[in-house]
């Protein structure tokens, strides 16, 4: 079964950028990631067959020249010899300027650019599971640069460094849903946000059932207390000794253990508010403790 990282990024290949510089934006997204300079040319692999074929499309527009796309024993790849393409990684790797004043200057560049870069080594995990959306790499410059880029487009990433790997994340369901409608993956960002709005309705149902339990808590304490001093005045001066008016709640109240003051207000001939009754109860219990 494929993984809600893959199903995202295959979803996102169904779309192309009309603009040639958003193409080549794109292109140089993927090369950050999942790109290397090999035997003279530019080695790109990935795990789908889908992605490397979208890229193909992508270089051919690009450049004019087919891809093959190969399979290898993890996943794809595919090998560019073209200059251009080459020139695009020598002049990211030997310049001191942002990475989107090379290859991004305007919004939909930047989009492009970071839709390539999910391609290449966006990884989202299930948020079923956890709120999580990583960049990886092996280049200290790579995680500089596109760190940067985020962070100008408003996307709050960290970094860190994990075994042989450097990564970029965030675990903000806001910053990552922004960040996936930014590049066109609307049903991922979907399906985030209904996990997020089960999850907090679920929180809600919870809260209030653990506030109701709670209070009933509380409630059977208080209702112990008061029947243990009705029967410490039934057993000594006896329940007929009460006023009518405390006899009638005492009497009320042995039957009834579990009820609220509220309820037992409301089974009062005539009926009683709850400071009544409770008035009333603070009454019998005062006889309890302090006259027998």
């Amino acid at each position: 079964m494929k993984s809600f990282s893959l199903k995202t990024k295959e979803s996102i290949c169904k779309t192309f950028p009309n603009k040639s510089c958003c193409i080549d934006a794109e292109i140089m997204g993927v090369l950050l990631f999942a790109g290397r300079i090999d035997n003279g040319g530019i080695r790109v692999s990935s795990e789908s067959a889908e992605i490397l074929k979208h890229f193909a499309v992508l270089v051919k527009r690009s450049t004019g020249s087919p891809v093959e796309v190969k399979s290898a024993k993890n996943g794809y790849f595919c090998v560019l010899p073209h200059k251009k393409l080459i020139d695009m990684i020598i002049r990211y790797e030997s310049s001191t300027e942002k990475l989107s004043d090379l290859f991004a200057n305007n919004d939909c560049c930047k989009n492009a650019l970071l839709k390539g870069a999910v391609l290449g080594g966006g990884v989202l995990i299930d948020p079923k599971k956890n709120y999580n959306m990583e960049f990886i790499t092996s280049s200290p410059n790579v995680v500089r640069d596109f760190g940067e880029l985020l962070a100008e487009m408003g996307f709050e990433f960290k970094s860190a460094k994990r075994k042989s790997s450097l990564v970029l994340y965030s675990k903000q369901s806001d910053t990552i849903c922004d960040l996936l409608t930014s590049i066109g993956a609307y049903a991922a960002q979907m399906e985030i946000l209904n996990v997020k709005i089960e999850r907090e309705m679920r929180n809600d149902w919870n809260r209030v059932a653990n506030s109701e339990n709670a209070n009933f808590d509380k409630v059977i304490t208080a209702a112990i207390r008061q029947i243990q001093a009705i029967e410490k005045i039934e057993k000594t001066i006896g329940l007929d000794s009460l006023p009518d008016e405390l006899r009638a709640v005492a009497v009320l109240r042995k039957e009834n253990k579990d009820l609220s003051l509220e309820a037992l207000g409301e089974k009062m001939v005539p009926r009683l508010t709850k400071s009544g009754v409770n008035h009333r109860i603070k009454k019998i219990l005062d006889i309890a403790e302090n006259k027998l």
